[in-house]
């Protein structure tokens, strides 16, 4: 399986994914694990609910290779069986399966080595309901930690009933002390004073998103949304498109309409302008990996008086965004955001201020298609680009930031 672009139709291609853990090539096969083995038989059960019988034969299920089997019609069957044959054993002898001593292509289970006697018993270890969140919790992030206890509580924050929420309270106290007592304070509940079990700290590699970073940084496949109005700096936004488009991201104009907007100092007349992706009504923030604004003083007094405009650079900032601006556009993001603690750009130097990089003064040079992205760049491109590639500034969020911008 080779992921190398993105998909044409999302429904059609991703939608209909049908993963199935029951299918395996040689050399691989199932542990004892009697969770894994009931999951082996879900994938199964759901693919079969969702997409009917036939969900192997959708095209974005499809094997490239060409498979003989012996299924045979059902529900949203794709395959035009011609002739007769097709089950074995049938009346002409056709088609029998292939005995496994006389092709090597055949499907063997893996000669896994197995001790002990086989018995409908739950062992010690089964008992065990806690090791494993203990051990995931503790591997986490501590900005990670923070959305555990965020979504445990959004969740008991919408029931009203004791018996659910101190039991719940209760049990988080086998995984964490700490968080149990964050969740019971946020939902109301009675705070937990002792551990039900200790926490000795075990951790494991690659459970954080934090550890799971490309070595060299890179923005390929980025989303990232380019807002303007009428009047933008047509040196900022042209060297930022392509920059972007030469580190094979993908950036996208969005405007306060879609039909074509025109630079500082070209007029309708001249057929100039650039037609937008989106207008602010019709995208969300939501759907980029980060947003800069470009400056351009028309540009930049419309925009201040848009409060969509307003609530993109908001919203961004709160989900942790890289959000990249340069000349008027510095104070629109400053006073958009109005938090004390975060620095701005007054000059040609480039400030970056938790993943949020300004440059107030910039020359053409100042945009370069070869790109050096490094922590603490001095080239605003660079110091920004880096920001995309680390997809989250989790800096923002320790320092409470997000919590202080209503959005």
């Amino acid at each position: 399986l080779e992921l190398n672009r993105n998909v044409d139709e999302y429904f059609t291609q991703t939608e209909q994914v049908a993963f199935c853990t029951g299918h395996l090539v040689p050399g691989i096969h199932h542990s004892d694990d009697p969770l894994l083995q009931g999951r082996n038989f879900s994938y199964l059960d759901t693919q079969l609910s969702r997409l009917g019988k036939n969900w192997q034969e959708l095209p974005v299920n499809r094997p490239v290779c060409p498979v003989m089997n012996h299924n045979r019609d059902g529900q949203l069957r794709h395959t035009i069986t011609k002739g007769t044959v097709n089950y074995w054993p049938n009346r002409y002898g056709a088609a029998p399966p292939t005995d496994p001593s006389e092709g090597k292509h055949v499907y063997v289970d893996y000669p896994a080595k197995v001790e002990g006697i086989k018995a409908r018993l739950r062992s010690k270890k089964f008992q065990d309901h806690y090791s494993q969140a203990q051990l995931f919790y503790n591997s986490l992030s501590g900005p990670e930690k923070m959305h555990i206890a965020a979504a445990l509580s959004f969740e008991l924050d919408h029931c009203d009933d004791p018996l659910v929420i101190e039991p719940m309270c209760q049990r988080l106290t086998d995984i964490d002390i700490g968080l149990a007592q964050q969740v019971a304070d946020l939902v109301g509940g009675t705070i937990p004073q002792k551990a039900n079990r200790p926490n000795e700290g075990k951790k494991t590699k690659n459970v954080s998103q934090t550890e799971i970073q490309p070595k060299k940084p890179t923005i390929e496949s980025r989303r990232v949304a380019i807002i303007i109005a009428d009047g933008y700096d047509a040196v900022a936004y042209n060297g930022i498109l392509g920059a972007l488009k030469g580190a094979k991201a993908l950036p996208y104009t969005i405007g306060p309409r879609r039909s074509p907007i025109y630079a500082a100092g070209e007029h309708k007349s001249s057929g100039k302008g650039i037609k937008p992706d989106h207008n602010l009504e019709g995208m969300r923030s939501t759907m980029f990996d980060s947003i800069f604004v470009p400056g351009g003083a028309d540009s930049i007094a419309t925009l201040r008086k848009n409060g969509r405009a307003l609530h993109w650079v908001r919203e961004a900032y709160a989900h942790l965004k890289a959000i990249g601006a340069t000349g008027e556009a510095v104070d629109f993001i400053r006073d958009a955001c109005q938090l004390e603690g975060m620095e701005f750009s007054t000059s040609s130097d480039v400030v970056d201020s938790y993943g949020v990089v300004t440059a107030s003064k910039v020359q053409p040079e100042s945009f370069k298609e070869s790109l050096a992205m490094a922590k603490g760049a001095k080239d605003f491109i660079d110091a920004y680009t880096y920001e995309i590639s680390q997809h989250k500034n989790f800096e923002r969020e320790l320092k409470g930031f997000p919590m202080m911008v209503a959005y």
